[in-house]
């Protein structure tokens, strides 16, 4: 089956068909992939039930995953309850359970829910975010994209830029 993108919205977002993320991609599945990323910015694949090592997998198909001596985070390491090359964006803490809210973790959390640019503090900025949704809610947690490009596409003939700072997980 070949990828297929389908808009979400006239300028921003689209949907992808005929692409399985827990399996090694073909040079022309990358390409198409990342020729959405140009067109759309912000691309969604749904029903793809894959593990952490699956998305790592599929991540580097993309770019060197990021690797920095400062974490940019601030939790310990002993502390984190995922592996290296995942960051949690969940409620749960090291022994899943849901995090209290006096962790100072959570107060993290509490700013990133008003706005937050993955990587963008980063000396090399990200080239996308990678996200999956692993448990979800039947309401709330809603997730908004911004492109930060889009603006200066509109306003000029410059074409999208490739590269977005509001983006994490490969370089």
């Amino acid at each position: 089956m070949s990828v297929s993108i389908r808009p979400l919205h006239p300028v921003f977002a689209g949907e992808v068909a005929g692409v399985n993320c827990r399996s090694a991609l073909s040079s022309a599945e990358v390409a198409a992939i990342e020729a959405g990323m140009d067109q759309y910015a912000v691309l969604v694949f749904h029903e793809q039930n894959i593990t952490d090592e699956e998305q790592i997998a599929f991540t580097r198909h993309f770019g060197e995953l990021e690797r920095y001596s400062t974490p940019g985070h601030i939790r310990r390491r002993a502390e984190q309850r995922l592996g290296p090359g995942i960051a949690d964006s969940s409620n749960l803490d090291k022994d899943d359970r849901i995090m209290s809210a006096e962790d100072r973790v959570w107060f993290l959390k509490l700013g990133d829910r008003l706005w937050h640019s993955d990587s963008s503090f980063r000396p090399v900025p990200a080239k996308y975010s990678l996200l999956s949704g692993r448990v979800i809610p039947s309401w709330g947690a809603n997730t908004e994209f911004a492109d930060i490009g889009l603006p200066m596409t509109r306003s000029t003939s410059a074409p999208r830029p490739k590269s977005r700072s509001s983006s994490a997980s490969t370089r």
